[in-house]
């Protein structure tokens, strides 16, 4: 593992992979969440729902203006970088630079906006690694946000990935249930508020106590 992963010079990675043949044809998209899975810190679509409804607006998600509300907290956001805490889950960027050193590519599905997203891994040092993805300013109904990830996907890198390849990794059942959704593979990692119990229940199609074995999880996505 170490000599795959120190091999990728992470400042010079990009999405234009050049590829022969077979290469192809074994490539995975594997999409990260962001908030509990890449990252700790603030989930702003929650703090936004949350400060609305204590004004008094049931369910502002169904507002047409919880989304120009969403985009101007990005702003906000932005400018305060700096006031963010924000903490790196424990070697998800080892796993990060295997999979990108096995040439297959990484993307986001997040319900952050594309801006927050960059605002906040540019911080954490890992927003070089994502050049493609889907996010929440996109659609706030989870499951669609795949699709919409790999034409991204497609476009960006020139490869039609299928469902079988696609995987999402995240922290939370409900990452678990977009993934069901849409028809694509889950890796479910307990590094965020929820437990182990609570996503067995959910059978997700790999389930991890944490990103320790690099390894491990690496021959998930790629067997």
């Amino acid at each position: 593992m170490g000599c795959a992963v120190c091999a990728v010079d992470s400042a010079i990675y990009t999405a234009d992979i050049v590829l022969r043949g077979d290469d192809m044809n074994n490539m995975k998209l594997v999409l990260f969440d962001v908030d509990g899975t890449l990252i700790r810190s603030g989930s702003d679509r929650q703090i936004l729902v949350e400060l609305l409804e204590l004004k008094g607006i049931k369910t502002p998600e169904k507002d047409k203006r919880f989304h120009d509300a969403l985009g101007d907290l990005g702003k906000i956001i932005k400018k305060e970088v700096k006031k963010i805490e924000i903490e790196n889950i424990h070697n998800v960027e080892n796993l990060v630079k295997r999979i990108v050193a096995e040439k297959h590519v990484v993307g986001l599905l997040t319900g952050n906006t594309h801006d927050k997203a960059k605002v906040k891994l540019e911080k954490a040092g890992l927003w070089k690694y994502f050049k493609t993805g889907a996010f929440g300013h996109e659609s706030r109904i989870r499951s669609k946000l795949v699709p919409i990830a790999m034409k991204d996907a497609k476009k960006k890198t020139g490869i039609a990935f299928s469902k079988e390849d696609v995987f999402i990794v995240g922290d939370t059942v409900r990452d678990i249930q977009c993934a069901k959704e849409a028809g694509v593979k889950s890796i479910a990692v307990a590094t965020g508020n929820e437990s182990l119990d609570q996503f067995r229940k959910e059978k997700p199609d790999y389930l991890f106590e944490d990103f320790s074995d690099v390894d491990k999880i690496a021959a998930a996505i790629m067997k």
